[in-house]
């Protein structure tokens, strides 16, 4: 199972950086990246242009990765970490597999 044996946030350099027990070295994942990557439902629907609501919602809404100061992100059971957005966004659930294939290894 992919479970980071370290999760750092470093809010000045806008990065997370996860180390993992079989790695030598961490994933380093910035926050615009995390943001773009977003798993939920809504935000795939805007990457892949099948949101018929679209023209309603700006596209920065996924471009931009900037986490709220208090309580930026949260262990969800020991699987998987939830961010807090600063522009509210808050339901994409970052599985540690799939940080995991995000970081490439």
């Amino acid at each position: 199972m992919n479970t980071p044996t370290d999760i750092q946030v470093d809010l000045k350099q806008r990065q997370v950086r996860l180390t993992w027990a079989d790695k030598p070295s961490p994933s380093v994942y910035t926050f615009t990246q995390l943001r773009k990557a977003c798993p939920c439902a809504e935000c795939d629907a805007v990457r892949n242009n099948d949101d018929p609501l679209r023209i309603l919602k700006p596209d920065q809404a996924i471009t931009e990765g900037i986490l709220r100061p208090y309580q930026p992100v949260e262990l969800v059971g020991n699987y998987a970490l939830q961010f807090f957005w600063a522009d509210g966004h808050q339901t994409g659930i970052y599985t540690f597999d799939f940080l995991r294939q995000l970081g490439n290894g």
